[in-house]
């Protein structure tokens, strides 16, 4: 039976099989937020509210636009067709590479079954294996309908209001979790019933580290970095600044408090991506913003140092401390080595199986770059970069509106700023639902400019095919 939540999530689910498709988009994005509520059990896999509700996301696709408009999105001019053969590569490669190489290499397991510290052991099927080939067709069923659902006029508002949900519940989440941490509270714990190590209400130097609605504070910043991102380049770009904006601060703020390794250094390699960007291209005015951006930060940051060295040197050392704790120090901790040992031995096993990789989900990693390096080996990173390529640097047609030419545009910035966080401490494949509603949008505008297709409502088209 499924929990309360997956009932939440069912009832949600048929009353958007009934509505507008952009109702579908909200849920799907707004569900993506509780990677830790279990909402179905099946034997030893936990489906997740956003998994119970790809069922009626698909539905809903397949009720607008049929099976060939969401076969459209994965034609073999478009990016999803490399995100379809890296599908079909990953999932027969999880069935019988484990078993065709068994014992052929050590390897650090994705094996529920197994508790404690990771230990090496050889190559064989685990169950790891099954949930990240479920979860990759999952996301290829996400990319194939937001692509499909892209096609309607209205769809990239709808996205943008969706990721704007989004980021307000996880703002919202993050506060409550500060606030309820300093009075004492766990309330966050309501939602967090998967079967998960949860790391939350641990605090460094005085300060509690921020998990939200996750199980550490380092997958609340690879969540949390991608929606700043987002909100940032649409105030850059002028789409609804003022809640793009807010939040903007909000998120980037929550990152700040966070005392996440991961969030500090994903802002810093995020920042050196946004000096090289031009949304000068999309939006004229967004080269104004942005100047003014570099210049209130830098500004701010210069006289915040300044103030808080001459005036307080107690709290400067406490930063210092603080910033060496999380940071320059994270590598030469007990984590850290455990952590780049997974690293160093998955480059052992594409070594060791002559690039062919040891099947997806076979190990964990440190890195989203050696995870997909080792699980899918050298024709899984082929597909996989051609995906990724093509859906980042697509050029878009000028003849679109620039409301979708900004959701566009940042939505490539979230899938950027996703993959710097993975690569820093991803340890699976799996990158969420969210990474593929960006990847959808920033694909499906093309060099060419068609002809947006009109909402019609179900009546007539069940009057036009009868």
């Amino acid at each position: 039976m499924p929990s309360i939540y997956g009932l939440v999530v069912i009832v949600i689910g048929l009353l958007v099989l009934y509505g507008s498709f952009r109702g579908a988009v909200y849920a799907m994005a707004a569900f993506s937020l509780f990677a830790m509520t279990l909402a179905l059990s099946l034997g030893t896999i936990g489906i997740m509210p956003a998994q119970l509700f790809l069922v009626f996301f698909v539905l809903r696709a397949f009720n607008l636009v049929g099976g060939k408009g969401i076969g459209d999105a994965l034609s073999m001019e478009k990016p999803g067709f490399w995100l379809l053969c890296t599908c079909v590569w990953g999932v027969a490669g999880a069935i019988m590479l484990p078993r065709l190489l068994q014992g052929a290499t050590l390897v650090f397991p994705v094996d529920r079954s197994l508790t404690g510290a990771a230990m090496l052991q050889p190559l064989g099927p685990v169950s790891g294996n099954l949930s990240q080939a479920i979860y990759l067709i999952g996301d290829l069923l996400v990319y194939a309908c937001m692509y499909a659902f892209l096609k309607y006029r209205g769809a990239y508002r709808a996205l943008a209001n969706g990721i704007f949900l989004l980021t307000i519940l996880d703002v919202s989440a993050g506060v409550i979790d500060f606030v309820t941490h300093a009075a004492g509270l766990d309330v966050m714990s309501v939602v967090k019933t998967a079967q998960y190590a949860d790391l939350s209400g641990e605090e460094l130097g005085g300060l509690v580290r921020i998990t939200g609605t996750f199980a550490e504070t380092s997958a609340f910043s690879s969540f949390t970095l991608p929606l700043f991102v987002f909100c940032l380049n649409l105030w850059l770009l002028g789409y609804r600044p003022k809640l793009a904006g807010a939040l903007a601060i909000s998120a980037g703020t929550l990152l700040l408090m966070s005392t996440s390794g991961t969030a500090y250094v994903g802002l810093a390699a995020y920042m050196c991506v946004q000096v090289f960007s031009r949304p000068g291209r999309v939006v004229p005015g967004a080269v104004e913003r942005q100047q003014r951006m570099w210049i209130i930060a830098a500004c701010a940051g210069v006289l915040g140092t300044l103030y808080i060295i001459l005036f307080m040197p107690g709290v400067a050392k406490a930063l210092t401390d603080f910033v060496d704790t999380t940071v320059m120090s994270k590598a030469g901790s007990s984590s850290g080595i455990e952590r780049m040992s997974w690293n160093t031995q998955g480059m052992t096993n594409f070594l060791e199986t002559y690039g062919v990789g040891v099947g997806l989900g076979s190990i964990r990693a440190s890195s989203f770059v050696v995870v997909v390096v080792a699980n899918l080996g050298a024709v899984g990173v082929i597909c996989y970069g051609m995906f990724l390529g093509k859906a980042l640097l697509t050029p878009v047609s000028a003849h679109y509106p620039p409301a979708e030419r900004a959701v566009c545009h940042a939505a490539r910035h979230g899938m950027l700023a996703t993959l710097i966080v993975a690569s820093l401490a991803a340890g699976v494949f799996e990158l969420g639902s969210t990474f593929y509603l960006f990847a959808a949008a920033a694909s499906a505008l093309s060099q060419r400019a068609p002809r947006r297709v009109a909402r019609r409502p179900e009546w007539v088209a069940q009057r036009i095919r009868g």
